[in-house]
């Protein structure tokens, strides 16, 4: 199996910043695309993972792209991080196949917590110990 990886696609950097740590940890690989089509290209050619979305200055092309992620890579996790508390954004994001939204209140230090929790799925099983006794 490749490594696992977690996609960032935002404009400034930050939750990248806030997951490089984790991923250095546990060896998984840290992409930040800046580009739409990109994300879609690193899906296809890396192994499972984490799709984290903020949405900026494209959002309707932002929010296909999640629906496109959870169409084309269905074990593949995603999240929607956003800068406001916006319920409508919420509901069309869960809507659209999201595995999570971080909105205000919800403070963005909980994304690594988040996100490591989506990436068990990823991780292999420890085999089982036993023998006789």
């Amino acid at each position: 199996m490749r490594h696992p990886q977690v996609l960032v696609y935002e404009a400034d950097g930050r939750l990248a910043g806030a997951l490089r740590p984790l991923a250095e940890k546990n060896k998984w690989l840290l992409r930040e695309p800046r580009q739409l089509s990109a994300c879609l290209r690193l899906f296809a050619r890396g192994g499972p993972g984490v799709l984290v979305l903020r949405p900026g200055r494209n959002l309707e092309r932002e929010l296909a792209m999640l629906e496109q992620v959870s169409w084309l890579y269905p074990d593949a996790a995603t999240v929607l991080v956003g800068d406001s508390d916006q319920a409508w954004l919420a509901g069309l994001a869960w809507d659209l196949g999201v595995h999570w939204v971080l909105l205000p209140p919800q403070t963005r230090e909980r994304l690594p917590e988040i996100v490591a929790s989506l990436m068990k799925r990823y991780q292999p099983e420890a085999p089982a110990m036993g023998g006789a006794t």
